[in-house]
């Protein structure tokens, strides 16, 4: 897996490109995250959770991005695009955009009628932020280990 990450991030420009997602996703979630609010809200433990758990995501997921359009590149049409793939997508959109804190997240999940549903988790959507980062970590975890083979259904 350490020779996969390190093949992949060996070329300039997916080096580059990785680099840039960081930084914009960082900044995405800098300039849209009050931490004192937070603070004052949940508490050291959830808001140091819930930024760890957002530090994976900026970091993983473009990685994840990186290796999956890598793959599909390597292998055109037969770049194996299965559910660890889906789910570390899907999860990711949960986890990133949809969960969070509820004074980031009542706006986004209002729009989705999600906003009962915030109210009757214990800890604020941390729980599907945590699950979010599990499978992204699992579906990252795969593409990396599997990079280089490309598996055809016959």
């Amino acid at each position: 897996m350490y020779k996969n990450l390190t093949h992949l991030l060996y070329s300039i420009r997916r080096s580059t490109v990785y680099l840039l997602l960081v930084v914009a996703s960082f900044c995405l979630w800098y300039y849209t995250t009050d931490i004192e609010i937070m603070f004052g809200n949940y508490g050291k433990l959830h808001t140091y959770t819930d930024m760890a758990l957002s530090g994976i995501m900026i970091l993983g997921f473009p990685l994840f991005l990186i290796a999956l359009f890598y793959k599909s590149w390597k292998y055109w049409k037969r770049a194996d695009i299965n559910w660890k793939t889906s789910t570390g997508i899907i999860w990711w959109v949960i986890g990133t955009i949809i969960s969070g804190a509820s004074c980031c997240g009542a706006t986004l999940a209002a729009s989705f009628g999600l906003l009962p549903l915030m109210s009757f988790l214990p800890y604020s959507w941390l729980e599907i932020k945590i699950i979010g980062s599990i499978w992204l970590l699992y579906a990252l975890r795969d593409i990396l280990m599997n990079l280089e083979t490309c598996k055809i259904k016959k």
